[in-house]
């Protein structure tokens, strides 16, 4: 089934931010922690009050970043918003044995501390850990997703290689430059220097070591698992702004009509950096119907 629906003006500049005061700055909660697998130290906050429903976010996306969707969702909610490993207050593990299992492992544990059924919200990168996570069973009630980037642009070896030297350098603002204009081109060199005005610049640059785990899933599943998506049965929920790439518009057209259980809802006006107030009342509606 396909959507459609108009985002409305609620303050988005022209580069997709939504420029709150908020955006790169988290709310006064108390972070609580879960220890995955692996034993990396895992962040959350928990706000609201409700059903639950696990927060995870794609490249360069903190807990923080996700601030205004948390917020709306923690009205009929209880939201456990989390930091992937190696950003905001999680710990970074060790990206020399990282594959996209030991994320499946940090969801499945911050899953299993809201201690009852749940549902999950994934953008980005974060919807492909989501994804290959519902298909090895991981328990979920319902999953809503925003863009997994499947056939976009994968990086190089030579670009992998320069982005871990960036990191090994501590040269943070070439590495994010790196990831976010060179590898994934989700921003234009126009764009780029819109972010680096931005607030959220700073928090970008904190969060430049976990580019490469990013890097890695991009080029390690860069296509649309076909073979997994029959073991993803829960109801599923797909935006994806009418903005985007076609290659994402595809992938998540894709997505649509082969997971079990989905519909995607096209929404005009967006682009890959979605306006949070414009998706979290859809995503909220999914969730609780």
């Amino acid at each position: 089934m396909v959507d459609t629906a108009t985002a409305e003006d609620h303050g988005v500049a022209p580069d997709g931010l939504p420029l709150t005061d908020d955006y790169a700055g988290p709310r006064n909660l108390p972070m609580e922690t879960v220890t995955s697998a692996d034993g990396t130290v895992i962040a959350y906050e928990k706000s609201g009050s409700g059903p639950p429903v696990v927060v995870i976010g794609g490249g360069l996306n903190d807990r923080a970043m996700f601030t205004p969707f948390a917020t709306l969702l923690s009205e009929h909610f209880t939201v456990y918003n989390y930091d992937r490993r190696g950003r905001g207050g999680s710990g970074y593990g060790d990206p020399e044995q990282f594959t996209i299992e030991r994320e499946i492992e940090d969801l499945a544990a911050v899953i299993a501390a809201t201690g009852e059924p749940t549902s999950v919200f994934a953008n980005c990168t974060g919807g492909m850990i989501a994804i290959c996570a519902a298909a090895a069973a991981v328990p979920m009630l319902k999953l809503g997703l925003y863009e997994p980037p499947y056939d976009s642009p994968k990086a190089t070896p030579e670009q992998i290689a320069q982005l871990r030297q960036f990191i090994a350098e501590d040269r943070r603002e070439e590495a994010v430059t790196l990831f976010a204009k060179d590898m994934v081109r989700f921003i234009t060199e126009e764009t780029l220097e819109n972010f680096k005005q931005h607030p959220a610049w700073q928090a970008f640059e904190s969060m430049a070591p976990s580019a490469i785990y990013d890097a890695i899933i991009s080029v390690d599943h860069n296509s649309v698992p076909f073979w997994i998506l029959p073991k993803v049965t829960v109801p599923t929920l797909i935006l994806s702004g009418r903005d985007s790439s076609a290659a994402i518009q595809n992938a998540c057209g894709t997505l649509a009509e082969k997971l079990p259980d989905a519909r995607i809802v096209r929404l005009e006006g967006e682009g890959h950096l979605f306006n949070q107030q414009t998706g979290a009342p859809l995503f909220a509606e999914f969730f609780a119907s």
